[in-house]
């Protein structure tokens, strides 16, 4: 079995990488698995489309925004806040009528729209109509805070237990646009992706795999210094103060009851429909999940 994930290789996946190297995959009879990590321009949605692999990880708001009838998703198991992340003097810009420019990994009309869409709704709530032209999104990469150290204003589709802690470690000054201070669903999740197909030819290897990540996020909870440990390890990665805060941070947003249902990310669904995103049935959308 092969499973992409979204980006690049991070604490967000850890539930994934706990259950290969402690042999949870194995256990449930998955002895052959590859953790894919992408290049530049793979996606891996439209890999598992392709049949090219059987699993993948992602945002729920990419179900939508690349809505396919092979897409199903075995459900949210890492969940987060997140958004806009903005210089706060920045946002005192804003209110007087000046433009800002906002770094995000993915630029595009859609996405672009939904940040749009949460600067808009904070600054409604804090008593300020906005110039849609007062904001400009420019393609980066996923180093937000990095690129708002060097010059940029704000940071689109950032997750709090990453960006956020980040922020915070640099003692940056900011406002987390996110659902509590924006007011919309929350999106800032990863799903487990199959495809229907493989899911029909094969669901006792799904619901192994499932299995397994959810021994794997059990074992984050109840051992969590021995998972950091297999986390650098395994990513090679240099131990540093600011990942340790990241992994302590992302250890308390997986969810080991995730399921296939529905009705938890119907919400996401109808905040895209509202602003006009997708025109997306809730019919054809639930199509996309097993309850």
């Amino acid at each position: 079995m092969k499973l992409a994930i979204e980006w690049f290789l991070n604490p967000d996946h850890l539930p994934i990488i706990i259950a290969k190297e402690k042999g949870f995959l194995k256990g449930q009879g998955i002895k052959d698995f590859e953790l894919i990590v992408p290049s530049d321009h793979y996606d891996g949605l439209q890999e598992l489309i392709s049949g090219n692999i059987q699993l993948a990880t992602n945002e729920p708001l990419h179900l939508i925004e690349q809505y396919h009838p092979e897409f199903l998703s075995l459900g949210t198991y890492f969940e987060t806040k997140g958004g806009v992340i903005m210089k706060r003097n920045s946002f005192e810009a804003l209110k007087r009528g000046e433009k800002i420019q906002v770094a995000t990994p993915v630029s595009n009309e859609k996405t672009n729209g939904i940040g749009l869409e949460i600067i808009k709704r904070y600054a409604a709530k804090q008593g300020y109509s906005l110039n849609d032209t007062q904001i400009e999104f420019v393609a980066k990469d996923f180093y937000l805070v990095k690129h708002m150290k060097e010059g940029a204003d704000a940071g689109w589709l950032y997750f709090y237990n990453f960006e956020g802690v980040e922020a915070e470690h640099e003692h940056m000054d900011v406002i987390h646009m996110d659902a509590n201070t924006a007011g919309f669903a929350n999106f800032c999740a990863l799903d487990l992706f199959t495809s229907q197909s493989y899911y029909n030819n094969h669901p006792d290897k799904i619901n192994a795999f499932v299995q397994a990540i959810k021994q794997g996020i059990d074992f984050i909870e109840n051992h969590s210094e021995e998972a950091f440990s297999i986390y650098y390890d395994y990513t090679k990665e240099e131990k540093s103060p600011l990942m340790d805060e990241i992994l302590k941070a992302t250890s308390k947003c997986f969810y080991k009851n995730f399921e296939s249902s529905a009705e938890k990310e119907l919400p996401i669904l109808n905040f895209f429909n509202d602003i006009g995103i997708t025109d997306l049935s809730e019919n054809e959308f639930r199509k996309a999940f097993l309850h």
